[in-house]
């Protein structure tokens, strides 16, 4: 597994500090964070350091597929960042499956919600697919409980066969996901994992080794059905980049045991 460090704890100012990084980790930014000047100026630099894989988190804090809006101007909105996705070498583009305006109301409300997420994903993979974009829709824990259960969101990619999947771990276990079926069922469509931990209830973009998940068992899984994910460490209070290498460190020592106990 290679293994990128996500932009989630290097908000605004804070991306600077991402100029530490070590040069064999890939890098996923999210757009929101910066300006298209402070995002080409960070990533021109980590890209002549010869930085190990590029991905983007696109927009979100605005952007809300499930939303009653101008679609569009949504579509529109979440095809500015294809131009820096282009320029250095993108792999994958996450999108949220859903969004805040989708977190209430009954459930017929949200069964709407979730037609509407799935036929923009749809529409929105196509014109990804037809600007040479690859689109990995990213599983959420938001909402009481959340919009999508394991087994909708499985839904998603069996009705949208050209479909990736970014699988979020933190967020899955919070959504009460079995994490071990979205690996056996999704296999090579995922293409990248967000990887943190939590304690089962809440959100908390914690290490690896601190909260409720097996990575013993994910590490398996990993190299069963999906050797050539990405793993994108998406913590929210580190910028210490020796956090980044010792919980890969971690991680890839799981996936080495895996491998020699299959060999």
């Amino acid at each position: 597994m290679r293994f990128s460090i996500s932009g989630c704890s290097f908000y605004k100012l804070m991306n600077r500090k991402l100029l530490n990084m070590p040069a064999d980790f890939g890098l996923e930014i999210f757009y929101e964070y910066g300006s298209a000047d402070l995002w080409n100026s960070l990533l021109g630099e980590l890209s002549a350091r010869g930085m190990d894989g590029f991905s983007i988190h696109a927009p979100f804090a605005f952007a809300d597929i499930t939303a009653d809006c101008d679609e569009t101007a949504l579509f529109d909105a979440l095809r500015r960042p294809f131009d820096l996705y282009h320029r250095y070498g993108g792999e994958f583009y996450v999108l949220h499956t859903y969004g805040p305006s989708a977190c209430s109301g009954d459930e017929a409300f949200r069964a709407d919600c979730r037609a509407r997420a799935a036929e923009r994903l749809g529409k929105f993979n196509d014109i990804c697919r037809s600007e040479g974009v690859v689109l990995g829709a990213e599983n959420l824990c938001d909402g009481t409980p959340p919009l999508f259960t394991g087994e909708q969101f499985l839904r998603l990619f069996t009705d949208l066969p050209d479909l990736h999947c970014v699988l979020d771990i933190g967020h899955a276990l919070v959504a009460g996901m079995d994490i071990a079926r979205l690996q056996r069922e999704l296999g090579g469509r995922i293409r990248a994992y967000h990887l943190h931990n939590n304690n089962g209830r809440a959100d908390t973009h914690d290490r690896l080794r601190e909260g409720v998940m097996d990575w013993s068992a994910f590490a398996e899984n990993c190299l069963r059905y999906t050797p050539d994910a990405v793993g994108v460490l998406e913590y929210l209070k580190y910028q210490d980049m020796s956090v980044y290498e010792e919980d890969r460190a971690y991680l890839s020592a799981l996936l080495s045991n895996a491998g020699r106990s299959h060999g």
